[in-house]
């Protein structure tokens, strides 16, 4: 469910402005200045135009989307506009400074991204989602092709160049040692049967001696029957109260069999089987250390986004049409 929310929201917010990797919208140091008045021209970036008519179709796309949170009055739609018309700004750079660097995305590699991207969604789905965005399948996968462009540079002169030293990694692990603390756990696997009699029967042939995996496969009624009824390591706290019980009592003493008792829950009855037991410990600093470094980069990230991208801004001439602007309402 969660990673089906995220990939929405991430195909939104690529519709929504092309990519919207700016968070901040600060101009303290572009070369702004007056221009000619010029029909259809908001903004010039670099002697790339940006016209009015493209300008409203971004500020009419957010508006439409965030309308039912969103209380228009005078000053915050003009604050709206400033932070529309900035990304655009922003993005415009992007693509110039991509396009110098040579960076670039293949069909082939376009292709799988959109598979990818697509893997959560119905067809259904996607053509409303369409639909809600004011997009065509086409613009969409545009958009995408821009996104991969500008993920990889920003990769290249961003990430990629945000220094990690080993000091901050060991610092990091010593502060937050107990985030790195596994807790004791039990790998179990489950087979689901539709009624007690059924399930009682399954586990007298289990406790006889017949291979669980394959009643697993023959029997259970449950989505895990497709990992042959593999649960993982199961923790206090990950399963219904009546289901840990039975897990957590069975230890490796004086049960030989592993074998729970029948277990009912709303979804039929249950026998569970533990394998293997998983002390309570903690994981050694090379087990952890490129997952904390990853944790550090995204700590650092937006400073030295917002540097590289204040620094591509302050060699850039940016011309705004401020009297347009201050005019254009968007509806």
């Amino acid at each position: 469910m969660c990673n089906r929310y995220n990939h929405r929201l991430f195909l939104f917010m690529v519709c929504l402005f092309g990519i919207l990797l700016i968070t901040g919208c600060e101009r303290s140091n572009e070369k702004s200045s007056s221009i000619i008045p010029e029909e259809e021209t908001i903004v010039v970036v670099n002697n790339t135009k940006i016209s009015l008519s493209q300008f409203r179709k971004q500020l009419n796309i957010f508006l439409k989307q965030y309308s039912q949170f969103i209380t228009i009055d005078e000053k915050q739609l003009s604050e709206i506009k400033k932070i529309v018309l900035q990304r655009m700004i922003d993005e415009e750079i992007i693509h110039q400074e991509a396009a110098r660097k040579g960076i670039n995305v293949s069909d082939k590699e376009l292709k799988q991204f959109i598979q990818k991207s697509m893997a959560p969604s119905k067809e259904s789905d996607f053509s409303l989602y369409l639909k809600n965005s004011i997009m065509t399948k086409e613009g969409w996968e545009k958009s995408l092709k821009h996104h991969l462009i500008q993920k990889n540079l920003v990769q290249k002169e961003v990430v990629a160049k945000i220094p990690i030293t080993k000091r901050e990694i060991n610092s990091y692990y010593q502060i937050h040692r107990s985030d790195f603390t596994v807790a004791s756990a039990y790998r179990i696997r489950n087979i689901t049967l539709p009624t007690l009699e059924e399930a009682t029967a399954i586990r007298n042939q289990i406790i006889r001696g017949k291979n669980f995996r394959f009643l697993v496969r023959k029997h259970s009624i449950s989505p895990d029957k497709a990992q042959d009824g593999n649960l993982g390591y199961v923790k206090r706290g990950d399963l219904p109260l009546e289901m840990e019980n039975a897990i957590f009592q069975l230890g490796f003493r004086k049960n030989k069999s592993r074998v729970s008792e029948v277990v009912r829950s709303q979804n039929g009855f249950h026998i569970f089987k533990l394998e293997k037991y998983r002390r309570k410990h903690r994981r050694s600093l090379n087990q952890v250390k490129q997952e904390i470094k990853k944790i550090l980069i995204k700590q650092k990230w937006d400073s030295a986004y917002q540097k590289w991208i204040k620094r591509l801004k302050s060699n850039a001439t940016i011309s705004v049409d401020e009297t347009m602007l201050s005019r254009e309402q968007g509806f």
